[in-house]
């Protein structure tokens, strides 16, 4: 299995040398396409990526297969416009994401992605458990599996406003042909691309929630994702009348538990086996609901019913 990944930054380092250690670290029998898009840094990001280039072509140890790894620096159209650039350098491969240089991944991520995409040929994109980190880089917060039920998904309601948790960019991957069917992500957005991106995926497919922790969103000052009355005036305007016609009603189905979701999970060490869940009984309780939901359905013999 090989890998896609590419990381957008632009003035990064102080954060970059982690983001890039959470992908070159990862174990296991795949290879790894990497390629970093830089926006024209000029806070020493040139330089630690020139770094680590001499220091993956001199043969740094690794724990897979093989990384290929690559850069490049030019002005851009902003976060999304430089993620499409950076895939254009890739090529082919058989699961793709991007991480933020600002992000990482965790250990056996990938190794997670690609068991489950070769034993759920079907499964076209999946994600983990959201999961935070402070700016220092502990940990703040772990979700517990999340509801992302197909047609709610592409309703958009996981804005934060019609329903509380977001899809989280860091831990969702997804096949290269589904990217290839909706066309990659819309540069003219600014800050909602990803939310736009996974509602034309849910069109076509559902999103799988797996029950591992794949990748972490770390909270600093001054990021992007902090202005969120910008980000919603994003997506409002992204949405059409009859679009935010249904995405209200999306929103009542949910909040009223009325959606079953996919997820994947193991049991007693077994191997991943795909479910169909409920939506919690509890859903004013946020994250908490879930969990509780959780513990219900396993106290009450309904996990390990698969579909």
């Amino acid at each position: 299995m090989r890998f896609n990944i590419v990381t957008p930054v632009y003035n990064g380092a102080r954060f970059l040398n982690e983001t890039l250690m959470g992908v070159l670290s990862q174990a296991g029998d795949f290879s790894i396409r990497y390629h970093v898009q830089d926006a024209g840094s000029t806070d020493g990001t040139i330089e630690l990526l020139k770094g680590w280039s001499q220091r993956l072509g001199e043969g740094c140890p690794l724990n897979c297969r093989g990384v290929e790894f690559s850069f490049a620096s030019e002005k851009d159209k902003g976060l999304y416009d430089g993620v499409n650039k950076g895939f254009a350098h890739c090529g082919e491969a058989d699961a793709m994401t991007w991480i933020n240089a600002d992000d990482r991944f965790e250990p056996g991520a990938f190794a997670t992605i690609a068991n489950v995409f070769t034993n759920f040929p079907d499964i076209e994109w999946i994600t983990g458990r959201p999961t935070t980190l402070a700016e220092s880089g502990e940990m703040l917060w772990l979700s517990p599996v999340t509801a992302y039920p197909q047609r709610a998904v592409a309703a958009g309601i996981f804005d934060g406003r019609f329903a509380t948790p977001f899809i989280q960019q860091e831990g969702t991957f997804w096949r290269p042909r589904l990217w290839n069917e909706v066309g990659g992500l819309d540069a003219r957005l600014r800050l909602a691309g990803d939310f736009d991106l996974w509602r034309r995926f849910a069109r076509r497919t559902p999103l799988v929630g797996v029950d591992a922790i794949l990748g972490c969103f770390r909270m600093r000052a001054g990021q992007l994702s902090a202005d969120r009355a910008s980000y919603h005036a994003e997506v409002d305007a992204s949405l059409s009348d009859e679009e935010k016609k249904a995405r209200a009603k999306a929103s009542f189905i949910y909040k009223a538990r009325g959606y079953k979701y996919p997820v994947l999970v193991r049991h007693w060490g077994g191997p991943w086996v795909r479910e169909s869940w409920p939506m919690p009984v509890l859903p004013f309780l946020g994250g908490r609901g879930f969990k509780l939901e959780h513990w219900r359905l396993q106290a009450t013999g309904y996990l390990g019913l698969t579909d």
